[in-house]
């Protein structure tokens, strides 16, 4: 997100643990003012929003639902209290009106009911499931399968992370248009016959899809989940991938991501072996 306001010219402070981090080091040497912290330090947090005219609120995925609520709040607290002109959230697709049973999704409709309440110019992002996802450890590529959470023939919404920080500077470029919305995003949108098409195709040989077994979702609540929302749930909402080629034109599509972005950790997949 910071490099796609770095590359719009906006000055970016970024609130980082370790400034000593890879990806730390370079959004420093992008050009990005590095402040260091941790979510519980409410001064410097407060001392990063000084003078800023926006804020983009995201959380560790490692958080618990708890602490996710305290923090996602807290951040929202003090960006109201700092008079930033524009709050940014990036919430999650999977959230709803109705709770879930499921702490870890239940949290980001908490914080975004909070956030709402502050007297503060608020846009919310909701994104689809992330590219990366499909590359992780568990999904079968090394064997020359991908299995994943949709039947063949019904489709699933994709975002490339890139895509994120595109469409959150048009944002902040304009935001008479995106204040008090809410909004899902995503990059792609494609079928399970699709997905093992692409694969094959990046992989240079076939990968066949399969949907993880009854049985593995009935014995795994956040995949479970996923998989009900997807099929008849907030994830099966049609995100208007028209409007995202308008926020945002350079878009990028599953195959793009594999071929390019991805290319790296496709091929970690395609070699890794689980222990």
């Amino acid at each position: 997100m910071a490099k796609a306001l770095l590359k719009v010219h906006w000055p970016v402070r970024a609130f980082v643990q370790d400034p000593f981090e890879p990806a730390s080091v370079a959004l420093h040497e992008a050009g990005a003012e590095l402040v260091q912290g941790s979510l519980e330090d409410a001064d410097v947090i407060a001392a990063a929003m000084k003078d800023a005219h926006g804020v983009f609120s995201v959380m560790p995925a490692n958080l618990s639902a708890e602490d996710e609520v305290r923090y996602g709040t807290r951040v929202a607290d003090l960006a109201a209290k700092s008079h930033v002109d524009h709050f940014i959230y990036s919430s999650g697709a999977s959230a709803g009106d109705a709770p879930t049973g499921v702490s870890r999704f239940d949290a980001k409709p908490r914080i975004e009911a909070y956030i709402r309440e502050l007297p503060l110019t608020t846009t919310i992002i909701r994104p689809m499931i992330f590219m990366e996802m499909l590359v992780r450890p568990g999904f079968g590529l090394d064997e020359g399968r991908l299995v994943s959470l949709i039947h063949r023939d019904h489709s699933i919404q994709l975002t490339a992370v890139q895509d994120i920080g595109k469409i959150v500077a048009a944002m902040f470029a304009d935001k008479a248009r995106f204040a008090g919305k809410t909004l899902k995003i995503a990059s792609d949108r494609v079928t399970g016959l699709e997905l093992e098409a692409v694969f094959s195709e990046a992989a240079g040989r076939p990968i066949n899809y399969f949907r993880f077994p009854d049985e593995v979702l009935a014995s795994n609540a956040d995949l479970a989940h996923m998989a009900s929302s997807l099929q008849d749930g907030p994830l099966s909402e049609e995100v208007d991938l028209d409007l995202m080629r308008e926020i945002n034109p350079e878009l990028v599509s599953l195959r793009a991501w594999l071929m390019g972005v991805g290319r790296e950790k496709l091929e970690e997949a395609l070699c890794r072996k689980q222990a």
